[in-house]
């Protein structure tokens, strides 16, 4: 058995479930805040439960790679002979700069759907017609919010890659 690999995916795991289980929690006492007190929308409407679920859904989706840059950069920082620094001071550094930028981005991917979903259909209040279990407008919200998730996601761990500590590499050209 290789101990150095299965000490990763522990660590890959515990990661994973850790950032999961919090933003989703967070995620959906904000969704409970925001939209169901404040519409006073009750727990057995469909349409609630689909628009939610997008929205969980499109959060686990956009956090589900996180774990590889923080992982890259504590590999990085390990395999670096001149490193003199604290790893886990570093781990928690690059996990909450990653942590912040991947609230940001759901807040934002969150915002933007839901205001484009309202733009695109000025003749409808759609937090009412989900109130009223509009079951159709809460499958578009939801398919726009995830579609822009989809689109979103690349992107967004691009610009978590670079916060890595990768060493320098010469350019050639």
């Amino acid at each position: 058995m290789n101990t150095e690999i299965f000490y990763y995916s522990i660590i890959e795991i515990v990661i994973s479930l850790f950032f999961g289980v919090t933003l989703l929690y967070f995620s959906y006492r904000t969704i409970n805040k925001l939209v169901k007190n404040k519409f006073e929308i009750n727990l057995d409407n469909v349409s609630y439960s689909i628009f939610s679920s997008s929205i969980l859904f499109s959060v686990a989706y956009l956090i589900s790679g996180i774990k590889s840059p923080i992982l890259n950069s504590l590999k990085m920082l390990s395999n670096d002979p001149n490193y003199e620094g604290s790893m886990i001071l570093d781990s928690f550094k690059y996990s909450g700069i990653f942590l912040f930028i991947i609230i940001i981005t759901i807040a934002i991917v969150i915002f933007i759907s839901i205001k484009l979903f309202t733009y695109m259909t000025t003749d409808i209040n759609e937090f009412e017609e989900i109130k009223k279990n509009n079951i159709a407008v809460a499958i578009l919200t939801a398919t726009i919010i995830i579609s822009i998730s989809l689109l979103v996601k690349e992107s967004l761990y691009l610009l978590l890659e670079s916060f890595v500590p990768y060493p320098d590499i010469p350019n050639i050209f």
